[in-house]
C-alpha cells in the first residue's frame, strides 16, 4: 500500500471513528519501522468504507473477572473480511489491585469487495446477551 493511500486511510478512519464511534476519540498512529496505521476506536453500532487490505482494530472494554464474556463474528459476506481472534488487555493498574478490567480487540482486514457486518456481543454469566454492537463494513474496489 503506498504511502499517500495509507495516509487517506488513516485520515477517512479517523474522522469516521470521530463521528461514528463518538464515545470514545480515536487514536491513529504511524509506526515509522512498518509504514502502517493502527486505528483503535471504542465499539459501538455504526458503519465504515474499506479498500482491500485495510486493517482497522475493534476495541471494546470489558471485564472478564465479572463472568461476562464478549464474542465477535461476521455476518453478510463473510469473504469480504477477516476476523482475527479476539485478545484482551487488561488496564494497568499503578495499586495492584486484580479485577480492574480492560480492552479486548480485534483486528479487522477487509479482502474483497463486499458487504459484512461484525457483530460483538457481551454475554453474562448466566448466558443472556446483554449488549450487541454492529459495524457494517463497506469493502469496495480499489
Amino acid at each position: 500500500m503506498n504511502k499517500l493511500k495509507k495516509s487517506l486511510v488513516a485520515v477517512v478512519a479517523t474522522a469516521f471513528a470521530l463521528t461514528a464511534f463518538s464515545a470514545a476519540p480515536a487514536q491513529a498512529a504511524k509506526d515509522p519501522a512498518k509504514g502502517d496505521y493502527t486505528l483503535s476506536v471504542e465499539m459501538q453500532t455504526g458503519q465504515i468504507r474499506l479498500l482491500p487490505e485495510d486493517i482497522i482494530v475493534i476495541s471494546l472494554q470489558n471485564n472478564p473477572t465479572t463472568g461476562y464474556s464478549v464474542s465477535a463474528k461476521i455476518t453478510g459476506k463473510k469473504k469480504a473480511v477477516k476476523l482475527s481472534k479476539g485478545f484482551y488487555a487488561a488496564t494497568p493498574n499503578s495499586s495492584g489491585m486484580v479485577g480492574g478490567g480492560g480492552v479486548t480487540n480485534w483486528g479487522l482486514e477487509a479482502m474483497k469487495p463486499g458487504v459484512a457486518t461484525v457483530v460483538v456481543t457481551m454475554t453474562a454469566p448466566g448466558g443472556k446477551v446483554e449488549q450487541t454492537f454492529k459495524l457494517k463494513v463497506f469493502v469496495t474496489a480499489k
